[in-house]
């Protein structure tokens, strides 16, 4: 989970600082102390040196990237915006406690492979961190441009501690490596990862059972969206077509949907062995099983395309247009597009994706491509202007005091519509971001977008099943795991 309770800030700023002597280069060194957080029987240690670093300026590189423009690294002051006030406040915290100003370097995400090889073959010290999507993190990576954060190097991040998602975390690593992660101290990785929004008023008034308590009693299945995305369907002006801004349609979707099923599903086409090193393993009786399903809930006659309006517009003001007004009981999307709808009268709830059946183990949820990660530039040394002790240090702080700010206020926000707060959806949020799947054939696009084809193969109208295909996926995954290991070995010892 990735909340903790606000009034654990207080425990965080009351911490004493032990006494301290300065070293020869002007940075106060303390003995090593451990913060706790203490809300009744929940307990987290910060095992980081208590230094004093006097002003050092800790410089991230973060996206520059329209909606997805990085906001939870820097906020140069305190102001009404919720998310903008509790990173200030987190940072201010970092400042007060450790001397360390937080700072950003924007730049748009298309730059940002050829700004870390451009500083690691020649450091500047103009940026420590990093903040990319997975794509970029993952190239970088294999190029061997990021510190691996397994390595004995990286002695201040812990991995185990709450405010790191555990399960993204063990999904990332290649064989023991890992080079970029996520947590509390991003909000963007949950902004990128898939749900469902329902309409409360279309689901009232087709008298559809509480979906909350469906979820929750493990009976919210694919069977079920296909049965209930029925209800609702409204060809106003009796065209026989469902158009995305007049009639009311079962479902709208976009072209990431089809694989969000997949994943749903409980299918990968990667999985790891006892190596740490990922494998092809596409369940294909399964998951022709979960096309099969899908086919019938993708159906024209209920559902409508958000990908193709043929009118012109994005799919960003499609999908608002849809599902903001009132126009489907179901919207297949990113969380982000939570925020969206929010200046919206729509009245709506948080879901994950449906699981296939009754039987399955749990819910599976993905983060799309585009989610943050943070990594470590290997032009970071113990000797650089700032220390790799100091950006370990400080991003584990970072991190550990999100909780109680900008975690809190992330949950804070995405709970409210224009008119309530939607309580209920909190807990549907944490079950979706509990349940992520990593699928390194996504993250690494290997075999071409094999992901993506094989969600084409979900949509009515296939002319191929998985199983006539399962040679060339397979062969195709193998060939490119192959070579991401190789460039990995050759390229780990570079710098």
């Amino acid at each position: 989970m990735k909340r903790i309770l606000a009034s654990a800030l207080a425990a965080l700023m009351l911490v004493g600082t032990m006494a301290s002597c300065a070293n020869d280069s002007g940075v106060t060194d303390d003995t090593q102390s451990r913060e706790t957080i203490d809300e009744g029987s929940l307990k987290e240690t910060l095992d980081i040196p208590d230094t004093k670093y006097n002003d050092l300026e800790l410089i991230f590189l973060t996206r520059d990237d329209s909606e997805w423009s990085t906001n939870e690294i820097f906020s140069e002051k305190a102001n009404e915006d919720n998310i903008s006030n509790a990173v200030y406040e987190r940072n201010d915290m970092i400042r007060e406690k450790y001397g360390v100003i937080i700072k950003e370097f924007k730049e748009a995400i298309a730059q940002h492979d050829q700004r870390v090889t451009t500083e690691v073959g020649a450091p500047t010290g103009d940026f420590s961190a990093v903040v990319s999507n997975t794509l970029v993190s993952a190239s970088l990576a294999a190029s061997g441009f990021l510190w691996d954060l397994n390595s004995d190097d990286i002695e201040y991040m812990d991995f185990t501690k709450s405010w790191w998602d555990t399960q993204l975390v063990q999904g990332m690593s290649i064989g023991e490596r890992l080079h970029f992660v996520t947590g509390d101290l991003l909000t963007a990785d949950n902004d990128a990862t898939f749900a469902i929004l329902f309409n409360k008023s279309l689901a009232t008034d087709a008298r559809l059972p509480n979906l909350y308590e469906l979820v929750d009693s493990n009976q919210w299945t694919m069977d079920k969206f296909y049965e209930f995305e029925q209800t609702t369907k409204q060809d106003k002006d009796g065209n026989g077509k469902l158009e995305y801004n007049s009639d009311i349609c079962g479902f709208a979707y976009t072209g990431d949907s089809p694989y969000c099923m997949m994943y749903a599903g409980g299918v990968s086409v990667t999985a790891k062995d006892e190596d740490d090193e990922p494998v092809y393993m596409l369940d294909v009786g399964r998951a022709d099983d979960i096309a099969e399903k899908c086919r019938l809930i993708f159906s024209k006659e209920y559902t409508v395309d958000m990908n193709q309006p043929g009118d012109g517009n994005d799919i960003v003001s499609v999908g608002q247009e849809c599902f903001g007004g009132g126009h489907a009981l179901f919207f297949g999307e990113c969380l982000q597009c939570v925020t969206r709808m929010r200046g919206f009268d729509v009245d709506f709830g948080i879901l994950p994706y449906p699981m296939f059946d009754a039987n399955q183990s749990g819910y599976h949820s993905v983060m799309h491509l585009t989610g943050s990660v943070v990594s470590i530039p290997r032009s970071v040394v113990e000797t650089s202007k700032v220390s790799l002790t100091a950006v370990t240090s400080m991003l584990e702080a970072m991190s550990c005091f999100a909780q109680p700010t900008l975690t809190e206020q992330y949950y804070e926000i995405n709970l409210k519509s224009k008119h309530s707060k939607d309580a209920e959806s909190g807990p549907m949020i944490d079950k979706i971001l509990a349940s992520r799947v990593c699928d390194l054939a996504y993250y690494y696009n290997w075999g071409n977008g094999i992901v993506s084809q094989l969600g084409n193969t979900m949509l009515p109208g296939s002319s191929k099943s998985i199983a006539s295909q399962n040679k060339t996926y397979e062969k195709s995954i193998e060939g490119a795991i192959k070579k991401t290991l190789m460039r990995f070995e050759k390229n780990e010892n570079k710098y």
